[in-house]
């Protein structure tokens, strides 16, 4: 009898020392001490955790879904707006410019009139070019008894300036767009759209009547220009304009150069404008650019003549006494 109670008081002591070991609680896991907030700050002090990043155009931490971050600066795109063919219209005015971030546009107001319209001065930060946005309601066709005024008095209707169109080379382009008429007083020019027989891709044409002379000429209006090194200039900077002595008009050479070489065909279908080789002629009111001709004419250089007044280019050819210039 003593022996099987102590077989069952020993078999009790191991059952007791198992659940014993069994009850013992699990050693707490090792874990690394949590960062504070904030502590991912990138070079420019931005975090990245949070969301933010660096945006060289405003020089601040921007969340992308909260602020856009534009490539160009705003400085940077008005100078690609002031070195286009939107000046051929007007000038920007100095209210705040918008972005679009979905197009990835600058948007500029500008002082253009034109009834049902409020134009604006658009930049593309893909193509670095710019050119006018009309936002036009209800277009009328302009009246033809509208007048444009310019310097030495004179005016023209726009009837008289569709009549100086249709008998210029403009026709030899295209036809002309009566919708599309619009004064500059500033370059005393009426504008008239253009629809060219041959289309050209990123330009938008007008047959360009000059009040004064009443001469008429196409420009293209084109953007989508290669602007890769281009220094884009100051309008009418100090000790680089051209004035007129008859107007006091003005214009720089920087702008002078653009319609030379850009906007008007005239002088580009001589040859290459040479930048090396200009006078302000303030007697005529004119810069005067050398060609360098493709097909070279004896004792003879041609010249573009860009009218400070009217802001329009023509040929001259400059001769040794008793050379004829060639036809």
């Amino acid at each position: 009898m003593k022996q099987i109670l102590f077989a069952f008081g020993l078999a009790a002591l191991l059952l007791l020392a198992g659940c014993a070991q069994q009850e013992q609680p699990p050693a707490a896991p090792t874990t690394e001490p949590e960062q504070p907030p904030g502590s991912d700050r990138d070079a420019h002090g931005c975090i990245p955790s949070a969301g933010y990043s660096w945006c060289e155009s405003k020089q601040q931490c921007v969340r992308p879904w909260e602020t856009p971050c534009p490539a160009l600066t705003e400085a940077q795109a008005r100078a690609i707006a002031v070195a286009s063919p939107c000046m051929d219209e007007g000038a920007l005015t100095t209210a705040a410019p918008t972005y679009n971030d979905n197009s990835k546009t600058w948007w500029f107001e500008t002082d253009i009139e034109r009834q049902g319209c409020t134009p604006a001065c658009v930049v593309s930060e893909g193509t670095r070019t710019a050119e006018i946005n009309w936002m036009c309601t209800g277009l009328v066709t302009p009246d033809e008894s509208q007048s444009c005024s310019a310097g030495y008095g004179n005016s023209m209707t726009l009837g008289e300036a569709y009549a100086a169109a249709e008998a210029s080379a403009c026709l030899v382009e295209g036809t002309l767009n009566r919708a599309d008429a619009t004064c500059n007083e500033n370059t005393g020019t009426w504008w008239i759209g253009l629809e060219t027989t041959i289309p050209r891709e990123g330009c938008s044409p007008a047959c360009v009547v000059n009040v004064n002379s009443g001469m008429a000429e196409v420009n293209y209006r084109c953007t989508g220009l290669n602007m890769e090194g281009y220094v884009y200039p100051a309008v009418n900077a100090g000790g680089d304009a051209c004035f007129s002595a008859l107007t006091g008009k003005s214009l720089s050479k920087s702008r002078a150069f653009n319609i030379a070489t850009r906007d008007s065909i005239v002088c580009r279908s001589l040859g290459t404008i040479n930048a090396a080789a200009y006078i302000c002629d303030t007697n005529t009111g004119t810069w005067q650019f050398g060609i360098n001709p493709t097909l070279p004419a004896e004792d003879c250089t041609p010249y573009c003549m860009v009218n400070v007044n009217s802001q329009t280019a023509s040929v001259d050819w400059k001769c040794a006494t008793g050379t004829s210039a060639p036809e």
